[in-house]
């Protein structure tokens, strides 16, 4: 059957050039056009006379509003464009179309970026009837262009920057290209490096741990295994003419062609040799006594961590030795400084003799010296304590002076006496003054009443948790200065516990067991809310942004839902995210590497800041560093403490500042607390400083009056 026959020939369709129908079919017309047309008279003000109406899509304004006021158009053109759309407005009446973009600010408030083109039309004698134009939308236009000249921007600068060796290969590895940077680093003409594989480098190429790289592990063979690139990898190159190693960051690029095959493969070589040793420097003196070449505090008590933590999974034992020299104060005030540290570097051999592989000797400063024995009970630690007792009994000759000291051991077990390495060495430290008092020369073991010491901890659980119902905990506040405008730019949240019986009790005190007992997940969430609460305070009040640093634990980071529980706090406050700076600390981020990047990404993605706080005392590798997205370094207080007193300290902040702004980092440093020390950190080039030489932590009420009298 012929469709056509049933459709209904004789009604009539209505004339779409009449009267009727003509003026509705326009305006629809011009409602559907991606553009937004408009007539004004031709007497050189912005008087419109019509506008389509697409005109609400465009700007969320109505055709009346600009037709009403004659002013409207004119009025919501951004200030910095008027000139050229007045200008134009000449043109146009002189006989000229144009073509011209600027910003109008939309219903919203916002400003939208239109191609605004426009023509005057003439009758028959050529006298002015009206203009005639049209608004196109450019905002993506617009952004793109942006995007594209930042981009554009950001290449043109690496290029002009770039100092890194460059090697091309082909898919079969062989060399077929390099640069004369290439050349430098691997010691080698341009001859020597063409038309060479991957496998002939195999003795020149060493891993970051400066184990031989395998063939497989080279970042060519990486790439042409994993079909990806290779990014940030820390090797080292043995050259046969120097001494030293050169250590360089590699990166490894596949270029495919349209089948998806690889035509070849880019590997650029950047020299990170003196970052590799500032960063060794750095250590060595972070963590080693530079007298006596022993673990330091911060060692000490890292190594005490990793004995916890391994003695926890396998269920086993440690001993923790507290030594005190006996009569060595006699010595220092007889025979002078120079012959006490003389003496301290003999004990450290002696002491070193005494013990196990395995076994760790450390200083924690002065005439006190930490053994740990890992896998060591009750019988082990006595045997050892009297053998160091004995050997340190022995005369020892100090510039042909035969000097007779002794030791005073206490003796701490985990985990009987203690769950954390601060109460293990604080129970190891109270034994030793009970071997002093009890006649020097000796050992004791820490003893107390276990019942006591568990009702104590179920107490301080037990008044946490009341504290989290009844609102005990305070923040503090305490400010940091930015160096180059004196001005507070941050703070840190520092949180406070106001005891009811006790009065105010230490964040050292209760903040272990909280972590241990897992209820930091509370407080450290209520401590987010109630800094977000203060932020959007103090928003509300006029302050203006000022970011707020808040510590994390490593407890909090493996709550999985942590970054949706501070996205909550943000999107109920209401406050920017770059408000907030999380702090993490070295031994925190190295514990979980996927876990840490990946939260830090999502905070990182949502405008969070992060700042890696304690700087120096952990053993973060800087090809770490590199993949995670910081803002800051903070320089741990018991650097600055010693600037000015220990050239040591001094040299350890200042390789600190120059490694953070070699990463394009900021850098605070906290504990300043006199103006040597802060003369010392503005000539290292510190961006930022914390301490009590500016102000203490103080509270909310105070740190509010603070912004009010002296604005950021």
């Amino acid at each position: 059957m012929n469709k056509l026959a049933t459709l209904d020939l004789s009604f009539q369709y209505p004339d779409i050039n009449s009267l009727e129908v003509k003026p509705d079919r326009l305006a629809h017309l011009l409602s559907q056009a991606p553009v937004t047309i408009y007539t004004c008279k031709p007497n050189g003000v912005f008087s419109l006379t019509f506008l389509s109406d697409n005109i609400h899509d465009l700007f969320g304004y109505k055709a009346e509003e600009f037709l009403h006021n004659p002013d409207f158009w004119i009025n919501h053109i951004h200030p910095d464009d008027q000139d050229q759309v007045i200008s134009g407005m000449t043109d146009i009446l002189a006989g000229d179309s144009i073509l011209r973009k600027y910003r109008f600010k939309m219903k919203n408030g916002h400003w939208k970026w239109i191609r605004d083109r426009a023509k005057l039309v003439t009758n028959q004698t050529g006298k002015p009837i009206e203009i005639i134009g049209a608004w196109t939308d450019m905002s993506e236009l617009i952004h793109a262009e942006e995007a594209l000249r930042k981009s554009e921007e950001k290449h043109r600068f690496l290029l002009e920057q770039i100092n890194a060796g460059v090697m091309i290969h082909a898919p079969d590895t062989r060399v077929i290209s390099c640069n004369q940077q290439a050349s430098k680093l691997l010691g080698l003409n341009e001859k020597q490096i063409l038309d060479r594989v991957a496998a002939d480098f195999e003795y020149v190429f060493i891993c970051e741990d400066e184990t031989p790289m395998l063939i497989d592990q080279f970042p060519v063979n990486q790439v042409i295994r994993q079909q990806i690139a290779i990014k940030n990898r820390v090797i080292g190159i043995n050259r046969s003419d120097l001494d030293d190693k050169i250590w360089v960051m590699a990166n490894a690029f596949p270029e495919f062609n349209n089948e998806g095959a690889i035509l070849n493969i880019t590997v650029t070589l950047i020299d990170i040799t003196e970052h590799v040793k500032s960063q060794e420097e750095i250590h060595r003196l972070a963590h080693y006594d530079s007298l006596t070449q022993l673990p330091n505090r911060f060692l000490i008590h890292e190594r005490i961590d990793q004995a916890i933590h391994l003695s926890r999974r396998e269920d086993k034992n440690f001993a923790l030795l507290f030594l005190d020299l006996d009569n060595f104060k006699i010595v220092n005030d007889s025979l002078g400084h120079h012959c006490g540290d003389l003496l301290l570097q003999q004990v450290s051999h002696r002491l070193k003799s005494c013990l196990r592989e395995g076994d760790m000797a450390g200083r924690l400063g002065g005439d006190e010296f930490v053994v740990l024995l890992p896998n060591t009970g009750a019988d082990g630690a006595a045997k050892v304590s009297n053998k160091i007792i004995n050997a340190i009994n022995i005369a020892f000759d100090v510039n042909e002076n035969l000097l007779n000291i002794g030791t005073s051991i206490g003796i701490s077990i985990y985990p009987n006496d203690g769950l954390v390495s601060d109460m293990l060495t604080r129970h190891a430290d109270i034994a030793m003054y009970h071997a002093k008092e009890s006649g020097r020369g000796r050992s004791c073991f820490f003893d107390f009443e276990m019942n006591a010491r568990i009702d104590y901890r179920l107490a301080m659980e037990r008044d946490m948790q009341v504290a989290l119902e009844q609102n005990q905990f305070l923040l503090h506040y305490q400010p940091q200065i930015d160096l180059l405008s004196g001005k507070m730019v941050a703070v840190e949240a520092l949180i406070r516990w106001s005891h009811p019986q006790r009065g105010m009790i230490s964040p050292v005190e209760f903040i272990p067991i909280a972590e241990d007992s897992g209820l930091i997940m509370q407080i450290g969430l209520w401590v987010l809310q109630q800094a977000c609460h203060d932020i959007k305070a103090w928003l509300a009040k006029g302050h203006p942004r000022i970011k707020v640093a808040i510590n994390l634990s490593l407890r909090q980071l493996q709550n999985p839902q942590l970054f949706a529980q501070i996205i909550d706090i943000i999107d109920k406050t209401g406050i920017p995210p770059d408000c907030l700076e999380l702090e993490l600390t070295e031994s925190v981020m190295m514990e979980n590497h996927d876990l840490t990047l990946n939260f830090m990404a999502q905070c990182r993605n949502f405008g969070i800041n992060f700042s890696i706080d304690d700087f120096g005392t952990g053993y973060s590798s800087l090809s770490y560093l590199t993949k995670l997205p910081l803002d800051k370094i903070k320089i741990d207080r018991a650097f600055v403490k010693d600037i000015a007193k220990d050239s040591a300290a001094n040299t350890i902040v200042s390789a600190i500042v120059s490694m953070a702004k070699s990463l394009r980092l900021k850098v605070v440093a906290e504990g300043v607390e006199t103006e040597e020390q802060l003369n010392y950190l503005k000539e290292c080039g510190c961006d930022t400083v914390q301490g009590f030489y500016f102000s203490p932590a103080v509270s909310y009420a105070m740190l509010t009056q603070m912004l009010t009298s002296s604005p950021t």
